[in-house]
């Protein structure tokens, strides 16, 4: 066996392993469901993209040739590469962070992948094999969901299946490609029966791991996506009367079912049900519904800003910083995708990032249906494939992708160039001997110069940033020797200075104030103060545009104590993310904790006039009004709303103890106690109240229904009897 054979079969090894990487998830970092994955593929593409360039230096047949699949792959990856290196922060865009774990890095392997995998895997029979490995991959990954199904395994989101990928939406695409791939060889297979019949229920398998993943877009996709397969059948397909025949009761079956769920949507067992429920209440007025509509406005405005080349990938949370939609406040903080692939691409890329990307389903669409004597696929094949095309298509108008979507639409594109340059006639293995090598010295100086470049890009792209995930998740974690402990940790993952280092810091940040509050000792706390203040100000000094950085240091500022220190970074964030609530909450914090009432007043009266639906604004506002001594200010808010002045809030309750207002504070302990009249530490706060307007008797009462609930506190709720009755507060 000489050395060409060997590279090539190392290679296809590879490549075969990547459909196993889903079932890939590393308790020991961080981000466990993501960053396995994605380190084990980029590990794996480097290695086998190393060896193909040696394989391809020493035999012209694996070396690449043009499709326009090829070319519409190239166009994506050099498009967005120019856009990253021209956006707002390229160092995000290129190496993203552990919580994606995309960015131009990512493209750059998938670029990679189609390359190496359209090249080597150069006839059906081995797509065929790779189609199967991928499907066998996927049935242990549905056996897993169907576990989950039934409770022997823990959910990890909810109670939505999301098996081995951690995110019910990306087992729902992983499960999307898969039914149909499973269709595609279901209906090519000319074999043995039984094999149909494994093929038919694993599919019908999928089909429930989908179902109880209970995602919308993805589950709409398919049938879109088979809606339209079969319709293609029917329309062209009269050489084919029996599968005619199938794809029409499909057809009508999906109708069917489609029309029986409409009549039913507002019957018990629909509402009842935790996932036809999900369907049942799309609607314009839903509210993720309605955050999606607004956020795709955000995405337009920022399309505008920046048309042609976009902002860089991973710096769509600038968008959504700047943009921010007041009305977004019933929804998570911090968005950093828009939930729609296309205006993710029109963000990261601009119009021709967008066009680069559209190209992708082009071409395939291109070759599946262009007329040509050698097109390898019948007309069932063309309107699967096309099927799952659109489903996805579908589906990414609703999410944004991951890498295992990524794999697989990459994986089609591979796939799809093969075919186009019918590599199975034309490219077949010859040159064992690579006689092909016109300077054999020179082969021999190439592949050890190959061969080391990948030992560091092994290291830079990878060990380093697993050495980070390890350490941050040790840092997060209890240890027995304490705090000291993870503070160690969390230098270590510091030091390696990779591109988990901006969420390093993040957790550092709020370690060293929780710190604060924690019964450990001075100077430990002063050790995380300083640590994480300083790298803060690093991360803030990298990325001085990024509104989040600002309020995390405003925020720590203000809980520590230091508020003349906290208002130029809230400020900062204000003039970052000027319609964001948070930011004039953290700014009024300031102000309040440095009395000065006024200011800290106008602030949240700016915070509650964006949207004045919005509960904590408002109650926040009457806060204010209340330390400002504008009573009836906050009579109004509250009253128009609640109907009272009694919230059970902690921040009214200081404000109304700190100016004095302590039947209102009697009150909102008294409403406490109404829903849990045993809990100690109420009646403890009722008597302390009580106290202070002189009704020491009623303290005293309180205190003794403490030691009937805890007798625990007899000889300390004694002491203070004692103390009330001596006329002394203790």
């Amino acid at each position: 066996m000489n050395i060409n054979t060997i590279l090539r079969r190392i290679i296809i090894g590879g490549i075969f392993l990547v459909p196993f990487i889903p079932l890939i998830v590393v308790p020991s970092m961080f981000f466990p469901f993501i960053t396995g994955k994605n380190f084990a593929f980029r590990i794996i593409i480097e290695i086998v993209f190393a060896l193909w360039l040696i394989l391809a230096y020493r035999d012209s047949s694996h070396r690449p040739r043009f499709s326009w699949v090829f070319a519409a792959v190239s166009a994506f990856v050099g498009i967005i590469t120019l856009a990253d290196f021209l956006g707002e922060n390229i160092y995000k865009s290129f190496w993203s962070n552990f919580e994606r774990m995309e960015g131009l890095i990512t493209i750059w392997h998938l670029g990679a992948y189609v390359l190496v995998a359209g090249t080597v895997l150069n006839t059906q029979r081995l797509w065929w094999w790779f189609a199967n490995t991928s499907i066998g991959a996927s049935a242990i990954v549905s056996i897993y969901s169907i576990v989950q199904l039934v409770r022997t395994l823990s959910l990890h989101q909810g109670s939505r299946l999301d098996a081995t990928l951690g995110n019910p939406t990306y087992l729902a695409v992983y499960m999307l490609f898969h039914i149909f791939i499973l269709a595609f060889l279901l209906f090519r297979h000319r074999g043995a029966q039984w094999v149909k019949w494994i093929y038919g229920a694993l599919m019908t398998a999928e089909l429930v791991v989908l179902y109880y993943t209970a995602t919308r877009g993805t589950i709409l996709g398919l049938i879109g996506g088979a809606l339209l397969a079969a319709f293609l059948v029917m329309v062209f397909g009269k050489e084919y009367p029996r599968a005619r025949k199938i794809t029409a009761g499909v057809f009508i079956g999906i109708l069917a079912l489609a029309g029986a769920f409409l009549a039913a949507r507002n019957t018990e067992f629909v509402k009842t049900s935790p996932v036809l429920s999900r369907f049942a209440n799309i609607s314009p007025s839903e509210v993720t519904t309605q955050s999606r509509f607004i956020i795709w406005g955000m995405s337009i405005q920022g399309f505008k800003e920046h048309p042609i080349l976009g902002w860089g990938q991973e710096n769509y949370n600038l968008v959504f910083n700047k943009y921010f939609e007041p009305r977004l406040w019933r929804q998570e903080p911090w968005f950093d995708r828009s939930h729609n692939i296309f205006f993710d691409w029109l963000i990261a890329g601009g119009l021709l990032g967008l066009l680069s990307y559209l190209s992708l389903f082009g071409a395939i669409l291109y070759y599946l249906w262009r007329k040509s004597s050698d097109n390898h696929f019948s007309l069932v094949d063309k309107s699967i494939l096309t099927g799952l095309l659109a489903g996805y298509f579908f589906h990414n108008v609703f999410v944004f992708d991951n890498l295992i979507s990524y794999i697989l639409f990459f994986s089609m594109l591979a796939y799809m160039h093969a075919m186009a340059v019918e590599t199975a006639k034309a490219n077949a293995f010859v040159n064992n001997n690579g006689e092909e090598m016109t300077n054999k010295h020179a082969g021999l100086i190439f592949g050890p110069i190959v061969l080391i470049a990948l030992v560091s890009v092994l290291y830079v792209v990878n060990i380093k940033g697993i050495l980070t995930a390890q350490s941050l998740l040790q840092a997060l974690a209890p240890h027995q020797e304490g705090p000291e402990k993870n503070l160690e940790f969390y230098k270590k993952a510091l030091s390696y200075e990779t591109f988990g280092t901006s969420e390093t810091r993040e957790q550092l940040l709020q370690a060293a104030s929780q710190a604060a509050d924690i019964n450990v000792s001075p100077d430990l706390k002063q050790q995380f103060a300083a640590l994480g203040g300083d790298e803060m100000q690093k991360q803030i000094k990298q990325m001085p545009n990024d509104a989040r950085y600002q309020i995390f240091m405003a925020s720590f500022l203000n809980r520590t104590g230091n508020f003349d220190a906290a208002i130029p970074y809230a400020l900062r964030a204000i003039e970052l993310s000027p319609k964001k609530q948070a930011m004039y909450f953290e700014l009024a914090t300031s102000y309040l904790n440095k009395k000065e009432y006024d200011k800290s007043l106008a602030t949240l009266k700016t915070a509650f006039e964006f949207d004045q639906t919005y509960d904590r604004a408002l109650v926040v506002y009457a806060m204010a009004a209340l330390y400002a001594g504008q009573n009836d200010l906050a009579k109004e808010l509250l009253v128009s709303v609640y109907g009272t002045m009694i919230i059970d809030d902690d921040r009214l309750i200081g404000a109304y103890a700190a100016t004095g207002q302590y039947d209102k504070v009697i009150a909102i302990w008294k409403l406490r106690l109404e829903k849990d009249p045993n809990n100690p530490q109420y009646h403890l706060s009722l008597g302390a109240s009580y106290l202070q307007i002189g009704e020491r008797q009623q303290a005293i009462n309180e205190i003794q229904k403490v030691i009937i609930i805890n007798p625990q506190f007899k000889d300390k709720g004694e002491y203070f009897i004692n103390e009330i009755r001596a006329g002394r507060n203790p």
